[in-house]
């Protein structure tokens, strides 16, 4: 190796090890004012130029709008929802992600506003097989459907859908077979669905409580 390829290979390793050192600082900071609550902290790092550029714009948008939805402040939440939800990111799975996350945390929660909000957004998407199973959640948790029983066990049959969304068809055909007062199924899809979440899933606390209750 020549000392030119050296001296090349030696200042790539030392910017790499400048840009991470410089991340994990930002990454660092914002993650102390969520812990807490100090929205103005957060909000200073993420639209600081060197967080933008090393980021991300989705990376830094996504911390602002955790730290105003934990704060409770919600006028300002609410307009960096909207914001979001017109922004155009450089990974497009960055925005699907976004979708599903809040659209689901907002089902549980039985916030219609912002549910219907982000489902529009969801039905801009084109993707048949995303919008599907996410209007189909929406009928079960917003609107009390328990007639798509039939229908979301073909979504699952189908092989479509797998990890997250996999779950969530689950847990709404267990959450549909419940009400219906079927015990021994809804406890079943319950299982299943809890099998397909990762841990951290905003599911995974209303699956282990309906689990707990049912002693299993």
């Amino acid at each position: 190796m020549s000392t030119t390829t050296i001296i090349i290979v030696v200042i790539a390793a030392v910017g790499y090890l400048i840009f991470q050192g410089i991340k994990n600082i930002q990454l660092r900071s914002m993650n102390d004012g969520l812990r807490r609550k100090d929205s103005e902290l957060v909000e200073k790092v993420a639209d600081m130029k060197i967080s933008r550029r090393i980021l991300g714009d989705y990376v830094c948008d996504l911390y602002k709008m955790r730290a105003y939805y934990i704060t409770h402040e919600e006028d300002r939440f609410e307009e960096m929802l909207r914001h979001m939800l017109c922004a155009r990111y450089a990974d497009p799975a960055d925005k699907k992600s976004f979708l599903e996350t809040y659209f689901h945390t907002f089902l549980i929660k039985k916030n219609r506003k912002y549910a219907d909000m982000i489902l529009e957004e969801i039905k801009k998407t084109g993707d048949e097989k995303f919008i599907r199973y996410n209007e189909e959640s929406y009928a079960v948790m917003m609107d009390g459907r328990s007639d798509l029983i039939d229908k979301m066990i073909e979504d699952i049959n189908s092989k479509k859908y797998y990890g997250f969304a996999l779950g969530v068809i689950l847990y709404m055909v267990a959450k549909q077979y419940s009400s219906l007062g079927d015990d021994e199924n809804a406890l079943t899809y319950m299982q299943s669905a809890k099998s397909c979440f990762h841990p951290k899933a905003v599911y995974m606390p209303v699956v282990e409580k309906y689990l707990n209750e049912a002693d299993v």
